[in-house]
């Protein structure tokens, strides 16, 4: 972890910016640190963590690493939709520079994709209970059907990949994500996994006095870097 001494005050304390990890699931424990309404048919009709449901094997994504969570189908066995997967709070306070990621992926099913206008899984957040913001939305590419989907122009192949979206500019106490799940057909599906929230946490820390006194601003600062290593 590299930590950057970014501020030096009079009163003798220093803030310090460390790149953290503020959450990451990986979905290696089914129901931790999410909550999601998990079903499946055992077939091609499913909601849930691949640790703890399952489906048709006709099914595969490439480049999968442990559980994931995915969604076909989602309103045959008498879902309403949207169905959601809602993270647990996530601690912002004091924290810059926010940063969202996410592995995605959508079984292959050659011409027959069947994503339309209507369909969508759509990421978001909130923070401190003021209401749910769009990060971005996996849809079709705004014809009537068989699509499919893609991120901002960006297609979603059956091998996970990363996307991400810059949260730099977002501030509060408590964030919270959520994936806003549409799909209500065969062929309609999507595969989740490590959703990443990532942010410069700030931490002012006290300094030693005697060691810095007459040292001045520079001199204070290379001093104190030198007690840290």
């Amino acid at each position: 972890m590299n930590t950057t001494l970014t501020t030096l005050l009079i009163a003798g304390t220093a803030a310090i910016a460390t790149a953290d990890t503020l959450y990451l699931q990986d979905f290696e424990n089914p129901g931790v640190g999410y909550t999601a309404n998990e079903f499946s048919d055992g077939g091609e009709d499913f909601f849930g963590n691949s640790g703890s449901i399952s489906f048709a094997g006709a099914v595969n994504y490439g480049g999968v690493d442990g559980n994931y969570f995915a969604g076909m189908d989602i309103d045959s066995e008498g879902a309403d939709l949207p169905l959601h997967l809602t993270t647990t709070a996530i601690d912002i306070s004091n924290t810059n520079n926010l940063q969202f990621a996410i592995d995605l992926a959508e079984d292959d099913d050659g011409s027959s994709q069947d994503w339309d206008a209507l369909d969508y899984v759509r990421f978001e957040y909130e923070i401190d209970g003021n209401g749910w913001v769009e990060i971005f939305t996996v849809e079709n590419d705004g014809s009537t059907y068989n699509t499919a989907p893609r991120v901002n122009g960006t297609i979603v192949t059956d091998t996970f990949s990363t996307f991400s979206a810059d949260l730099s500019g977002l501030s509060g106490i408590e964030m919270v994500i959520r994936a806003v799940w549409s799909l209500d057909s065969g062929d309609e599906d999507l595969a989740i996994d490590n959703i990443l929230l990532s942010g410069d946490r700030i931490a002012v820390v006290p300094l030693p006095s005697a060691a810095f006194a007459g040292l001045g601003l520079l001199g204070a600062m290379g001093a104190y870097r030198r007690l840290r290593a």
